[in-house]
C-alpha cells in the first residue's frame, strides 16, 4: 500500500509540473495535442530506425565481394550464411526485383510510413523526416557516401511519400514554421 501512494505522489507531482503552462493546468485539448506530438515522434523514431537498418541490409549486400571472411561469416539471409550465397546470388538481391532491390526495399520503406501514418499529414511528415534521418545516419555509419542503389532507393520512396502528402493537399515543404 505504501508503495502505490507513494507512486501516485509522485505521478501527482509529475503530472502538476509536466501540465502546466503559463501557471495554469493543461485543457483535454493540449493534453491530447501533447499526446498527438508525442507519437508522432516515437513514429518518426521508428521510421528512421528502419530505414537505417533496410539501407544497412542492401549495402552489406551491394559490397559482398568486398567483405572480409569474417564479415561475410557474420551475415546472414534467410536463415543462410551470406558466405554460402553465390555472387550470383548475392546480385539477384539486388537486382530490380531482388529483396534487397530498389524497387521492394524502398516499398517496404513506403508501406511502414504510409501504412503507420494513413492520411494524418503531421505524421506523413514525420515518417519522410524520419526517412531522411535513417538514411544520413546510415552514411555516418557507412562512412561517408553509400552506394548508388541506396540513393536511388531513397529517392523512389520519397518520390512515393511526397506524392501521398500532395494527394492530400499538402505541400512537401512546410512553409508555417
Amino acid at each position: 500500500m505504501v508503495s502505490i501512494q507513494t507512486n501516485l505522489s509522485v505521478l501527482s507531482g509529475i503530472k502538476y509540473s509536466s501540465l502546466q503552462t503559463t501557471g495554469q493546468t493543461m485543457n483535454k485539448k493540449n493534453i491530447s495535442n501533447y499526446s498527438a506530438k508525442n507519437e508522432i515522434v516515437q513514429f518518426s523514431s521508428q521510421i528512421r530506425t528502419d530505414t537505417r537498418q533496410n539501407l544497412s541490409d542492401q549495402n552489406a549486400i551491394f559490397y559482398f565481394n568486398q567483405l572480409s571472411k569474417e564479415d561475410k561469416a557474420s551475415l546472414f539471409y534467410n536463415n543462410t550464411p551470406i558466405s554460402e550465397l553465390s555472387v550470383d546470388e548475392a546480385n539477384d538481391l539486388i537486382s530490380d526485383d531482388g529483396y534487397f532491390g530498389v524497387g521492394k526495399t524502398s516499398q517496404r520503406i513506403i508501406d511502414f510510413v504510409i501504412n503507420g501514418a494513413g492520411n494524418n499529414i503531421d505524421r506523413l511528415r514525420a515518417g519522410r523526416e524520419g526517412v531522411l534521418r535513417g538514411f544520413r545516419e546510415a552514411e555516418k555509419a557507412w562512412g561517408g557516401k553509400l552506394p548508388d542503389i541506396s540513393y536511388e532507393t531513397i529517392a523512389k520512396s520519397l518520390e512515393t511519400i511526397d506524392a501521398k502528402i500532395q494527394e492530400l493537399g499538402e505541400s512537401v515543404v512546410d512553409l508555417t514554421a
